[in-house]
């Protein structure tokens, strides 16, 4: 949790706790107007500690809906688990209600013959034979990379490659035209890290159905083979690629909830 509470985060973050007798009971990590991170100790729920620390959330979001978990960028969970029963009716009972679904898939990566080095291999090929070079993203990579993820996507994209990139794993890795220029990226491990969760990951429009995509994924999930969450692929875009390229499966759904004004 070190990486929800005291990490960087793409927007300014606020730390909230209730404590009584020097003993923390609640803690709350915001940012911006998502709270990421709500927690209240066993044995001192249902006394109102969470539903303070929603409204102190609401004070200081300056008039913003309030919404849970699905913060762009440094994220614990693209949303509530459906299967969460108790976070639900709290949830609902200090005034947030559901404006949508997502969900996780999850990649076998042992014993899959579509996640192998021999398919990332050829997959890599043939992308050369296109003229495109793909590889790890190195140090000397890095601002063009991160300027070009920014630019063509989004700036919380940029700011998770970074992480991923900062990780242990420095998984990323991303194709490159014959000028040099990136035209496509994945990584992985950047949010939730030591999990191996994968994203994000995009291609520009102008060099999609190349086989860049598919190269990119199958080098990410091999680079987080035997990690917790390995292979989990979380705020699912593209279901249907996924599935042909490495045989994925619906692991978990999501509500988005949001607290109107």
């Amino acid at each position: 949790m070190d990486e929800k509470l005291f990490g960087a985060d793409p927007r300014a973050s606020r730390l909230v706790g209730v404590v009584e007798d020097s003993a923390l009971l609640a803690v709350m990590a915001q940012a911006g107007r998502w709270i990421k991170l709500l927690a209240v100790a066993p044995s001192h729920r249902r006394r109102g500690l969470g539903r303070q620390l929603i409204e102190d959330a609401a004070t200081a979001t300056s008039g913003k809906a309030l919404r849970l978990w699905d913060h762009p960028g440094n994220y614990l969970s693209p949303g509530l688990d459906t299967g969460y029963s108790d976070g639900r009716a709290f949830a609902a009972s200090v005034g947030f209600r559901q404006v949508g679904e997502v969900e996780n898939l999850r990649a076998p990566l042992v014993g899959n013959p579509l996640v192998s080095e021999a398919r990332s291999q050829a997959a890599d090929a043939r992308a050369e034979d296109l003229g495109y070079a793909i590889r790890r993203v190195e140090p000397a990579d890095r601002k063009a990379l991160l300027d070009y993820v920014e630019r063509a996507f989004a700036s919380v994209w940029a700011f998770e490659v970074g992480r991923a990139l900062d990780g242990p794993r420095r998984a990323v890795h991303a194709a490159f035209h014959s000028d040099g220029a990136p035209v496509a990226f994945a990584a992985a491990d950047g949010n939730n890290q030591g999990l191996g969760w994968f994203g994000p990951a995009g291609t520009d429009p102008a060099h999609r159905g190349r086989g860049l995509g598919e190269a990119l994924l199958l080098r990410c999930l091999l680079d987080v083979r035997g990690l917790p969450d390995g292979g989990v692929i979380s705020w699912v875009g593209p279901k249907d690629f996924y599935a042909r390229v490495a045989g994925t499966t619906v692991d978990r759904r999501f509500v988005s909830l949001e607290r109107p004004l």
